[in-house]
């Protein structure tokens, strides 16, 4: 097809003089009217068919209506001042936490089960297809903004849409509202069961404090036991008896110096007549019975006692008489040096023994020190995990009295009044591409059938230059 001269003011021949030979489009496109006048039948074909298809759609397909609940995520009421949650407040994982809670397969089911949803669904659609569907057709998501005034929520809380859409009205907003009761129980069960898991762990650690603190405190008391004397709080104790004993040890070293000098001279001038010991005791006994027997009555028990005690001093020295006849006061000398000597060694003994624990006092000080300190820190440690468990205790009264961050329902979920898409949006959309295609099919039939279009595709198609042209009649 040729077409006149570009001289002669053709309207559709609109090839600009200035494209770059290199850049070639197909001439048709600048020729928009004429590819209306030559294809117009295949738009109107094209158009109608589309609509029809459009209004086959739209009479036979089932609006979808979307029913909305909000959910309001508030923080803690009570000040942590007085009660420290163990829970942490984190919005966003306490939330995903819910999300995953709700849509679970066990609670989904439970929906599908409850409300009869999927009526119309295969025999064979299993019941994880029926979940899947069900979860694709649930939104929550957070409330940009509240009322009118588009203020957001107060400070510590947060508002959540949660949304169903589905082909009934009355069971989407059924399952809206079902799933913000989820949303409640949810939040409820998952916080008092991470109270009741910090509290269960708290506890065992308080349980393990208190064995290592007991065992702790049985090795200190056995080491003071067997350490008994050596103990850093027994040291001014033994050096006082420490100086006690050498002053004893002092005083029978003299006794028994006098004692031998006194036996020595007994034995070199023997003193008739000398009293032994236990004479002078007699005698003694014998003046206190005479004391007491004229103070008292012959019946007075200190009476009868002394009474006895001289009977049986009396018998003593009668016998001390008969056995030693005159070295009385020789043997009894030296029975009373022998018992001087005993006491001198067991003083010494004595004094060695202290001496030894005095010794050792640095170190079982040293030794006692690490296990009190070992004991110290392990009893910090049990009260700080007695206060934390004190503490998990009453967090997780808190949770159960809901006094800590709660999820309650704002608004709930009402019969939806329109579907989320009318007809008539459809049917537009429809028509908006049905006409689209006859465009379409227009470009592909100038593709398959090419014409041509103006001068210059007549040169680039042929070997030389158009000499003329036509004016295209009317």
């Amino acid at each position: 097809m040729a077409s006149p001269d570009a001289s002669g003011g053709n309207p559709w021949e609109s090839t600009p003089d200035d494209l770059d030979e290199s850049f070639s489009l197909p001439a048709f496109l600048f020729d928009p009217l004429g590819v209306l006048r030559r294809r117009w039948i295949w738009l109107v074909a094209a158009t109608v068919l589309g609509m029809v298809a459009t209004g086959f759609m739209v009479t036979r397909s089932k609006p979808t209506y979307v029913a909305e609940a909000s959910v309001l995520l508030t923080s803690q009421q009570i000040p942590e001042d007085f009660v420290r949650s163990t829970v942490r407040e984190d919005a966003i994982s306490n939330i995903n936490a819910m999300v995953g809670k709700v849509l679970s397969r066990e609670n989904l089911a439970g929906l599908i089960q409850e409300f009869g949803l999927f009526p119309d669904a295969p025999p064979q659609m299993s019941l994880d297809e029926k979940v899947s569907a069900l979860r694709d057709g649930i939104t929550v998501e957070p409330q940009s903004s509240w009322g009118g005034g588009g203020k957001r929520g107060s400070p510590g809380s947060m508002i959540y849409m949660v949304s169903y859409r589905s082909k009934d009205p009355v069971g989407a907003a059924g399952v809206a509202n079902a799933l913000a009761d989820l949303f409640m129980e949810a939040s409820i069960e998952r916080r008092g069961d991470l109270a009741r898991l910090t509290t269960d762990f708290l506890s065992k650690q308080l349980t393990r404090d208190e064995a290592d603190l007991r065992a702790q405190s049985e090795q200190v008391s056995d080491y003071r036991r067997q350490h008994r004397g050596e103990l850093p709080t027994e040291l001014d104790t033994n050096l006082r008896r420490m100086e006690m004993l050498s002053e004893r040890l002092q005083s029978l070293s003299n006794q028994i110096s006098a004692k031998e000098n006194h036996i020595v001279t007994l034995e070199s001038s023997p003193q008739t007549g000398a009293k032994s010991t236990n004479e002078v005791l007699l005698e003694e006994l014998e003046r206190q019975l005479a004391q007491e027997s004229a103070a008292q009555t012959d019946e007075h028990p200190n009476v009868i006692a002394l009474k006895e005690r001289v009977a049986r001093q009396s018998e003593v020295v009668e016998k001390e008489h008969a056995a030693m006849g005159g070295s009385v006061v020789v043997a009894a000398e030296r029975r009373d040096l022998e018992l001087l000597k005993s006491q001198l060694a067991d003083t010494q003994k004595s004094i060695d023994e202290l001496s030894r624990r005095i010794d050792a006092a640095p170190t079982v000080r040293e030794e006692l020190s690490v296990l009190e300190q070992k004991e110290s820190v392990l009893r910090d440690r049990y009260l700080d995990s007695l206060r934390k468990v004190e503490e998990a205790k009453l967090a997780e009264n808190l949770e159960s009295a809901q006094q800590g961050a709660q999820v309650s329902i704002l608004d709930r979920a009402h019969k939806p009044t329109s579907p989320e898409r009318p007809r008539w949006m459809l049917a537009l959309a429809g028509a908006v591409a049905s006409l689209c295609m006859g465009v379409a099919v227009m470009v592909l039939m100038e593709l398959l059938d090419p014409v041509i279009v103006d001068t210059r595709q007549l040169e680039r198609l042929g070997d030389g230059a158009c000499i003329g042209s036509l004016p295209l009649q009317a």
